[in-house]
């Protein structure tokens, strides 16, 4: 087993200076999650993206609580396989 962490997406291009934040979880600590689902929401410049997980297993940690500020390539969870 291991750890995956769930990153938080480039969705504003190259601008890694914006800052987002987390706005929903969808699955708690815990959860068993598959590859692809998408497990929480963010917000940036009031447009909404989605987290999705990087592999299937158990959401093991989150990272970034809701109404975390957030960049791109930080990490807001972590998924053990």
């Amino acid at each position: 087993m291991g750890i995956v962490q769930v990153m938080v997406p480039e969705v504003w291009g190259d601008d890694r200076s914006k800052e987002g934040v987390v706005v929903n979880w969808f699955y708690a600590a815990g959860a068993k999650v598959k590859q692809g689902d998408v497990i929480a929401e963010g917000m940036v410049e009031k447009v909404n993206f989605e987290i999705a997980a990087p592999a299937s297993g158990v959401l093991a940690r989150i990272l970034a609580p809701v109404n975390t500020p957030v960049r791109p390539g930080v990490a807001v969870a972590e998924i053990e396989t």
